[in-house]
């Protein structure tokens, strides 16, 4: 099922998508991670949009990203959801029962888990 079809929309949100090697595990896209300075990892964000639906939640990147990753993870898939905010990045953790986390950096995340969490109940 795509954005395109017919299903309801219970909640939007812009949000970035942290593409990093829990991305490229689950087969979104491929690492663009790199070794940064002192050890660390850099990883790059792609733009785009959180669409909630009663089965899916959806994210699909804007056209002017360098990546421009357009997926969809069922609800029955997420494992766990948790606000993993920092100072003042607000992110959201999506947990797969399958082991990756995935991470979006949106505002409002917690009332953003609620709704995800009502629709999984309601499945």
């Amino acid at each position: 099922m795509g954005l395109g079809d017919a299903e309801t929309v219970l909640a939007r949100k812009n949000a970035n998508f942290v593409i990093d090697e829990a991305a490229a595990e689950a087969g979104l896209v491929r690492s663009i991670a790199a070794p940064g300075r002192f050890g660390m990892r850099r990883h790059e964000a792609a733009g785009g949009r959180l669409t909630l639906t009663p089965a899916v939640l959806w994210f699909r990147a804007h056209p002017f990203n360098f990546v421009r990753p357009t997926f969809g993870i069922p609800l029955e898939s997420i494992a766990e959801l948790h606000d993993s905010s920092r100072n003042v990045s607000r992110q959201m953790q999506v947990v797969l029962e399958d082991g990756p986390r995935l991470t979006f950096v949106i505002w409002g995340v917690r009332a953003f888990i609620e709704r995800i969490n009502q629709a999984r109940a309601a499945l």
